[in-house]
């Protein structure tokens, strides 16, 4: 989200995918279409949500050269960004709708992602994150659930552990007794395990990364050395030039 919206972001993507799953949330929990304690689920997951979108637009607020024409050109994303108050999270249909027109442009989403390679770095992070949650929790609770002897009998139990597994912290106080169940405890921690490292590098490549000031050097370097082989070239073209004077009588 940048200041006027006028071209796309990775982070962006990732903002208008969590906020339709926002909207579906809320839309299970007005039509009451499962559990109570499955809604009450949805709606700590949606608060959850809740707190990336305040976070996305703190940092666009912070990143944008004139946060006061930020505030203007934005103010309409904060009220469906509001934890606790559901009848106003349908205000993220907005930013659905304004990537939906960024998207008919037709832009050419691989030089995005070649150009904003942390973001899209990070973006593809939170992605997997939140995939694998939810995916993880739902199948778990689905193999687990009403099973002789389950430690997993309720969406928060498959959702605690499905989180705890994606950590690889492992606390051990619920575990799968299914063969399926532990079949599918495999993969997450696998996932896991790679999701941890693919964080790490991220880390790892943020330290790494030139700051400003190595940046400017290295353009400078690199405009004295252009500079430096048109000079070499002139030259050269000056000595031809002069032997051929010498040749001519």
């Amino acid at each position: 989200m940048r200041h006027h919206f006028t071209h796309l972001r990775t982070l962006d993507l990732l903002m208008a995918i969590l906020s339709l799953v926002s909207v579906a949330l809320v839309s299970v929990r007005w039509l009451e279409l499962a559990s109570p304690q499955t809604l009450q689920l949805f709606y700590d997951i949606d608060s959850l949500i809740c707190y990336f979108f305040l976070a996305h637009f703190a940092y666009g607020w912070w990143r944008a050269p004139d946060r006061w024409a930020y505030l203007k050109g934005n103010w309409f994303y904060l009220p469906g960004s509001l934890p606790m108050v559901e009848q106003l999270r349908w205000a993220r249909l907005i930013q659905l709708w304004r990537v939906y027109q960024l998207l008919r442009d037709r832009p050419d989403l691989l030089a995005m992602f070649r150009r904003e390679r942390n973001e899209t770095r990070l973006s593809g992070i939170l992605f997997l994150f939140f995939l694998l949650l939810g995916v993880g929790s739902g199948a778990m609770y689905w193999v687990e659930s009403g099973q002789p002897g389950s430690q997993i009998e309720t969406p928060y139990d498959a959702f605690w552990w499905t989180l705890v597994t994606l950590s690889t912290v492992g606390y051990g106080d619920l575990v799968p007794k299914t063969e399926q169940g532990r079949f599918l405890a495999s993969l997450l921690i696998l996932f896991g395990v790679g999701l941890y490292a693919a964080i790490s590098g991220f880390m790892a490549s943020l330290f790494l990364q030139p700051g400003a000031g190595q940046k400017e050097e290295a353009l400078r370097y690199q405009q004295l050395t252009e500079q430096q082989a048109q000079i070499v070239a002139q030259l050269q073209q000056l000595r031809d030039e002069i032997r051929q004077l010498k040749r001519d009588p």
